[in-house]
């Protein structure tokens, strides 16, 4: 009577320490405190050393290990828990309990040999494998609790009702989950969707590129320095109108004018000796010996004199037609040295305008003239200018920043003038082409350039 009595006692006692301990689990509220709780306070209703939390890593089968009994952190990457990812992962079913005798050739036949001695080493010689299922029944976590000696005979079924317990909680704690398809209707859905990428990467668009552009004068008159020597003064303002003939740069004049005079100086000596020379040739034979050298003195002097004349001449430049000066800030030219055919400025009729896009190399595309093209200017951002191409050079030339582009010029379509100066975006159109071309262009342009085929 009395042993009944005691069976009886020991029965309610380890059902009221599961019902405790299932109310315990209930209350956490954060999903790292329930697996730590998992790891190590089950021992006290089954008896064990170690416990392992594992994790079904997001693509291919392979276990990731992310809480172990009596430890604060964890690093998958060690070798125990590299061979018991194996092993696990090894197994042909995770949906249900599994018992595993870590010391037998059976179990330990996928490990190499270094996992295989690993874990022959170890003091654990037994093992339950306790799966938690997902809302969709889906087992991609579970937990390995191991053991020096056997477990008990009713730890698997205490065990099993724990994982049941714990899966509970983990799926209240993680938030509702989408069911997961079927793998058939996955297949198909994935089937269905790659002959839709396939279709939609083969609709037929025109290649296009952006560059950036800055519009130009047309044919403008450039103005460039016809002497070598310093900026005196700009007689016109940026953007101002001038007439032909206006005074447009005037350069130091002191060294040409004094170069001027003295080969005026020079003329009139060389004339008065040639004169007093011819006169004596027709009385004298030795000047007349003497009259081809004068002659020759005075020749050189009158061209170096009407070479001074020209050069104190360029030192104004006039312009030659009507139209608008175009150039940065007198501050950067008036004081500065200038050698002959430098480009001080240019003088062009606003009207007519020609817009100039610089096409990086690495994104260049084939051009021909005539190609459409559209300008987005910042001073008009929400209008696009229709362009047609007038040419684009072979030769790309080097830009500021280190950059090279191909330079591509282009003319508005009649109608529309934009001001001289103005920048902005431009999108060049090239020959059509599939959707999937424009999108992964570049991509695999950076990529062959970065592998080298």
């Amino acid at each position: 009577m009395n042993t009944s009595a005691n069976s009886q006692a020991t029965v309610d006692g380890a059902a009221l320490r599961l019902l405790q301990f299932e109310a315990e689990i209930r209350r956490i509220r954060q999903e790292d405190v329930l697996l730590t709780h998992l790891a190590n306070e089950v021992r006290s209703l089954v008896p064990h050393e170690l416990a392992i939390v594992w994790r079904r890593a997001r693509t291919g089968p392979r276990w990731r290990a992310v809480v172990v009994s009596g430890l604060q952190g964890v690093d998958p990457h060690t070798p125990l828990l590299d061979a018991l990812a194996r092993l696990l992962g090894a197994q042909q079913s995770h949906s249900h309990v599994i018992s595993l005798d870590m010391h037998a050739p059976a179990t330990l036949a996928p490990l190499n040999d270094v996992q295989r001695q690993l874990l022959l080493e170890l003091p654990f010689a037994s093992a339950y494998w306790i799966p938690l299922p997902d809302h969709a029944d889906r087992v991609d976590a579970g937990v390995l609790f191991m053991k020096e000696q056997a477990f008990s005979a009713g730890a698997p079924m205490l065990l099993d009702r724990l994982g049941d317990t714990y899966s509970h909680a983990w799926r209240a704690l993680s938030g509702k989950k989408r069911r997961a398809l079927p793998d058939a209707r996955r297949r198909w859905l994935v089937a269905a969707a790659t002959g839709a990428a396939i279709l939609i990467g083969a609709i037929p668009m025109r290649l296009s590129v952006m560059a950036p552009v800055e519009v130009v004068a047309a044919r403008p008159a450039v103005v460039t320095a016809p002497i070598n020597g310093v900026v005196k003064r700009i007689a016109v303002a940026p953007g101002s109108t001038v007439k032909a003939g206006d005074v447009l740069v005037v350069f130091e004049d002191i060294q040409p004018r004094n170069e001027m005079l003295l080969a005026q100086q020079r003329l009139a000596v060389a004339e008065a000796r040639n004169a007093r020379i011819t006169a004596a040739a027709f009385q004298e034979a030795e000047a007349a010996h003497e009259l081809a050298a004068a002659r020759a003195e005075y020749d050189l002097a009158r061209v170096t004199y009407d070479y001074t004349i020209e050069v104190l001449a360029r030192t104004t430049i006039r312009a030659r037609q009507d139209g608008v000066a175009i150039y940065t800030d007198r501050r950067d030219w008036e004081g500065r040295a200038v050698q002959v055919g430098e480009e001080i400025l240019q003088v062009a009729d606003p009207t007519q305008v020609a817009l100039r896009a610089d096409l990086s190399t690495g994104n260049s595309l084939p051009l021909k003239a005539g190609d459409d093209a559209h300008a987005f200017l910042e001073n008009a951002p929400l209008g696009g200018l229709a362009l047609r191409v007038r040419y684009a050079t072979f030769t790309p030339r080097a830009l500021a920043g280190g950059d090279t582009a191909y330079t591509v010029m282009l003319d508005p379509l009649p109608g529309y003038a934009p001001r001289i100066g103005a920048r902005g975006t431009a999108r060049l159109y090239g020959p059509q082409v599939p959707l999937v071309v424009q999108l992964l262009r570049r991509p695999l342009a950076a990529l062959r350039q970065h592998v080298g085929i």
